[in-house]
C-alpha cells in the first residue's frame, strides 16, 4: 500500500487506462453493469499493476501537459478496448443478416449491452459471443494486456502514428467480412431455397408463394442456423485467438 501511494502519478495514469479499456469493452462496458462496479475492477487492476511497473513516474509540469496526458491515456484504453468491441459489432452483423433473410427482422428484442433493438437471431449470435469471450478466458487476455500496454507505452508517451489508425482501422474494416462469413451458410441456403420457390411460382401458378415461403425460409433457416452453430463456433474462436496479437501490434504501434 505504502509503495502504491509513492508511486500515486503512476498509478493514477494505470487508473485512468484502465477505466477507458472498461468503458469499451463489450459486456464490462454494457450500461447494466453497475459504475460502482466497473470503478472496483479498475481500482483493483491498478493496484495490482502499479507495483509491476517499476520506478514512479511523474507528472508533467504544466496543466496543458497533464491534460494532453490524461487525453493519450484515454485514447490508449479507447483504442485497446475498441479492437474488441468491432468483432461483437460483426458478431451482431451476422445475426441481422442472417434474421433479415429468415423474415425475423421485425421480432426485435432490447440488447441489454447497448440499449439498442437487435433481431432475435442477432441476440443469439451475441450471446454465443459473449459466451466464447468468456469460456476462452479472452476477458483475462485483456486484463494481462492492461500491464503489457505500460511496458510498449508507458505513461504519456503515447503517439498517434499511422500504424495506430491502420491497426484500428483494419480492425473496423473487418466487421462486414466477418459479419458475412458468419451469415453466409444460412444466407446461400435461404438465398437457393427462394430461387427454387421462384420457380415453382412460374411453373404452378395456382400456389401462393408467399404464404408457402415464410414458414419454408424460418423452418429452413433454423435448420441450417443448428447445423452451422459448429462452424459460428469454430470462427469466432479463431477471430479471438488472433485477438491478442492484434491488441499487441496496435500496442508497439502506439509506441512509437
Amino acid at each position: 500500500m505504502n509503495e502504491i501511494f509513492n508511486q500515486f502519478e503512476t498509478f493514477t495514469f494505470v487508473f485512468i487506462r484502465t477505466v477507458s479499456i472498461f468503458i469499451t469493452l463489450p459486456f464490462f462496458g454494457s450500461r447494466s453493469v453497475p459504475i460502482m462496479l466497473k470503478t472496483g475492477m479498475a481500482l483493483l487492476i491498478a493496484f495490482v499493476v502499479t507495483p509491476l511497473l517499476g520506478s514512479s513516474i511523474s507528472l508533467p509540469g504544466t496543466d496543458i501537459g497533464l491534460v494532453l496526458a490524461v487525453m493519450k491515456e484515454i485514447l490508449i484504453g479507447v483504442s485497446i478496448g475498441l479492437t474488441v468491441r468491432f468483432i461483437f459489432s460483426a458478431i451482431e452483423m451476422a445475426g441481422q443478416l442472417t434474421g433479415m433473410q429468415m423474415g425475423f427482422a421485425v421480432a426485435n428484442v432490447i440488447d441489454p449491452q447497448t440499449s439498442s433493438q437487435l433481431s432475435v437471431v442477432a441476440q443469439f449470435y451475441n450471446l454465443v459471443g459473449i459466451l466464447l469471450f468468456f469460456s476462452m478466458n479472452v476477458h483475462l487476455v485483456f486484463i494481462s494486456a492492461i500491464k503489457e500496454s505500460f511496458l510498449y507505452i508507458p505513461p504519456y508517451s503515447f503517439t498517434l502514428t499511422p500504424g495506430v489508425l491502420g491497426g484500428v482501422l483494419g480492425v473496423a474494416g473487418m466487421i462486414f467480412k466477418i459479419g458475412v462469413k458468419l451469415a453466409a451458410p444460412i444466407t446461400v441456403a435461404i438465398l437457393l431455397a427462394n430461387i427454387a420457390m421462384g420457380i415453382v411460382a412460374r411453373t404452378v401458378p395456382q400456389m401462393n408463394i408467399f404464404v408457402v415461403g415464410f414458414p419454408v425460409t424460418i423452418v429452413l433457416g433454423l435448420l441450417m442456423l443448428g447445423f452451422s452453430l459448429p462452424f459460428i463456433v469454430s470462427t469466432i474462436s479463431k477471430i479471438y485467438i488472433n485477438l491478442s496479437s492484434d491488441a499487441i501490434a496496435l500496442m508497439k504501434a502506439g509506441g512509437g
